[in-house]
């Protein structure tokens, strides 16, 4: 396994954590000492909150696990190799509901399958929807595993109290509409809800939100997205790091290390060795990233581009060196297919639902794969592409290496260093 000692920096602050890992919770720090850095993470949906914290956590490629604490309601997380310290995540209370986050995620997972297995006629009317589901008992409804009643008691109570309430609303309505269309092919015995717990049967890792158990006992898992009709979401969010990892080429992730700082970070002034510039003189090189940025933003954008490129080819190098190794990484992480529970993965937009095919596609058109290359894009810096040929098609798809995190010069950009965002946006057939 990957050490992530490559990470470290002097002192822990709440901005060296991946965007978006908290989900729009604010995170304060706590306390730190030589050992020990304390932040705490305000929510009122702690469970489900934490569960999602470490999820993100780990999507991120940060190796992070919940561990019991004398004194807290809520077991922390503890992350013991990223930094140069421990960090612990303490998951304390905040006033005003639910986690907003979690909770419109809940409306559009949780409130199809009541739905659908009370028999509630739709209508267009958004309070008559949620009024059915208010004289709803959770305890008694099959798709509530017993260990997320909780979680769905809270997500029924405070859904008014969200920002978004109506279209959220709407677009649960949009995934009952996508239940009933689904029956029409094949008769759905039970419909679950995949919150924490996860129906007998699916691994606990499965992406699906909510399960489908079909009349013949096959079981399908459903990915939910939620956007405008034109939107596309990236249907794979990663970085460099976990990537690597995944091909098991830790040893050309330190060789990228070392070239990033032998071509781009050495010609910086003061700028530490290639065995600390990341490591423990990490805030070190932050602040000659945001002084260099100061100074001379210009130079700092032009060796920001050297070090997209080299990030850029050393991800294509990697997919390009084995074509079976390459295609195994598209099932696990791009569809992330379970043996017996497929996934499909549905949008809904407003109060209807638009089905995502590209990743059928992709998966049927995968056993046929007899060739792989990967290459750049001739006219942007940061998209590249991947493209799989059978015999006499090919299909491509487009991926993404760019910065993604927020805040100065010393964080993003150069200031991420060699883990930057790894997407896969879209699919096309030539």
């Amino acid at each position: 396994m990957f050490s992530f000692q490559q990470f470290l920096s002097e002192e822990v602050a709440s901005g060296d954590f991946p965007e978006g890992v908290f989900g729009g919770l604010s995170i304060e720090k706590k306390s730190e000492n030589s050992k020990t850095a304390v932040f705490v993470v305000r929510s009122d949906d702690r469970l489900s909150d934490r569960d999602e914290i470490l999820r993100n956590l780990k999507q991120a490629g940060i190796k992070a696990e919940v561990r019991e604490k004398a004194g807290q309601g809520v077991d922390p997380i503890f992350i013991d190799s990223h930094f140069d310290v421990t960090v612990i995540l303490l998951i304390k209370p905040k006033s005003g509901g639910v986690g907003e986050t979690t909770l419109n995620a809940s409306i559009t997972e949780l409130f199809p399958a009541i739905a659908w297995e009370t028999g509630y006629k739709m209508t267009t009317s958004v309070d008559n929807f949620y009024y059915h589901l208010l004289e709803q008992d959770p305890s008694k409804l099959k798709c509530v595993n017993p260990k997320d009643l909780d979680a769905a008691v809270d997500t029924i109570q405070k859904a008014s109290e969200s920002s978004k309430f109506t279209e959220k609303m709407l677009n649960a309505m949009g995934v009952y509409k996508y239940l009933q269309e689904e029956n029409k092919s094949k008769r759905i015995k039970q419909v679950y809800w995949g919150y924490r717990a996860k129906p007998t049967g699916v691994p606990k890792n499965h992406p699906g939100d909510i399960f489908i158990e079909f009349i013949d006992g096959e079981m399908l898992g459903v990915s939910l997205k939620a956007g405008g009709k034109s939107t596309k979401e990236p249907k794979l969010n990663t970085y460099v790091n976990p990537v690597f990892t995944a091909f098991k080429q830790v040893r050309q992730l330190s060789a990228l290390r070392r070239e990033l700082h032998s071509k781009v970070f050495s010609n910086i002034e003061g700028m530490p060795s290639s065995g600390q510039y990341d490591k423990s003189k990490r805030s070190t090189t932050s602040k000659l990233l945001v002084q260099l940025n100061k100074d001379d933003s210009k130079r700092y954008e032009n060796l920001y581009d050297q070090h997209l490129e080299i990030c850029r080819k050393s991800v294509i190098d990697l997919f390009n060196a084995n074509k079976d190794t390459t295609l195994d990484y598209i099932r696990s992480e791009i569809l992330r297919d379970a043996p017996d529970v497929p996934t499909k993965v549905i949008k809904a937009v407003k109060d209807n639902f638009t089905e995502i095919t590209a990743d059928d596609e992709l998966g049927v058109f995968l056993p046929m794969v007899k060739f792989v290359k990967a290459y750049p894009s001739k006219s942007s810096k940061q998209n590249w592409f991947l493209e799989l040929k059978s015999r006499d098609t090919s299909v491509i798809m487009e991926m993404t290496i760019r910065t993604n995190k927020s805040g100065s010069a010393g964080q993003k950009k150069l200031g991420q260093f060699f883990n930057l965002a790894i997407k896969y946006n879209s699919l096309s057939i030539k």
